[in-house]
């Protein structure tokens, strides 16, 4: 091969690699968080960036009588959760960084979470806003989720803390729930300029998964001791909540043996 050849085809895969660099796209997801509300989380792409922005005010649906904004008990000024990550990663583990509000305080948190072991269907297929999507199922942290990537859009990463498959989940969903669930709305091959990949975060305290995880659950074990405390003795209550988490994530890393 000759130098006039060698140079063209340094050239073309220069090329490619940064048109793949440069590509952007934004997805908004609607997310059914709980049985009664709702919210928007839009998802950022732009070269090895990726950022999720949740809104901080939710859509609740009272009894099937329609929607209405969730009441703030604060007097703070209302702001977005993020989750931050990178496209890439050298191992099973994937570096996440997001906002989370509890008790009046908004911290912020890093999460190393592991890779999922998905099972891609590659016969089981829908689209979703006119891209073909491949079913694939997985146990995440606990609970049984099914998702629906697009190899169309090859970026291994979905909304929330979902990770790993050769495509961009554009639908996933906890299995036998009515909540838990990231369809899809909207998906653009760009991303506005004045999104901020890299938010200042550094005002909030800050912790990993599992010191976030035992504050929290500390807090609502000393409130539930709390309440007991104050029922006659002969009251039943249930106490399954102090043994089973009603979110997502049922199971960390760090309690598996």
């Amino acid at each position: 091969m000759d130098l006039k050849k060698i140079s063209f085809t340094i050239f073309v895969i220069l090329f490619f690699l940064r048109g793949f660099a440069q590509q952007q796209v934004h997805v908004k997801y609607y997310y059914v968080r709980s049985p009664i509300a709702t919210l928007y989380e839009d998802l950022y792409i732009k070269d090895n960036n990726v950022i999720s922005v949740q809104d901080s005010i939710m859509n609740v649906n009272l009894n099937g009588t329609g929607s209405i904004s969730a009441v703030r008990k604060s007097n703070k000024p209302a702001t977005k959760n993020y989750f931050i990550s990178q496209l890439q990663s050298n191992n099973n583990l994937k570096d996440i960084f997001f906002t989370v509000l509890d008790r009046e305080t908004k911290y912020f948190v890093h999460d190393e979470v592991s890779k999922p072991i998905w099972k891609i269907e590659e016969t089981k297929t829908k689209k979703i806003l006119g891209y073909s999507c491949i079913k694939a199922t997985t146990n995440f942290r606990g609970s049984e989720v099914t998702a629906y990537f697009t190899k169309e859009l090859p970026y291994s990463t979905g909304p929330y803390k979902f990770f790993g498959l050769p495509g961009l989940i554009l639908d996933i969903r906890e299995d036998n729930n009515n909540y838990n669930i990231w369809k899809a709305e909207k998906v653009e091959l760009t991303v506005d300029p004045k999104i901020n990949f890299t938010p200042k975060l550094s005002r909030y305290p800050k912790m990993n998964m599992r010191q976030f995880v035992e504050m929290k659950e500390g807090t609502q074990n000393k409130e539930l001791a709390e309440l007991l405390s104050k029922m006659s003795s002969g009251t039943k209550t249930e106490s399954q909540y102090k043994n089973n988490r009603p979110g997502l994530e049922k199971v960390f890393e760090w309690e598996i043996k």
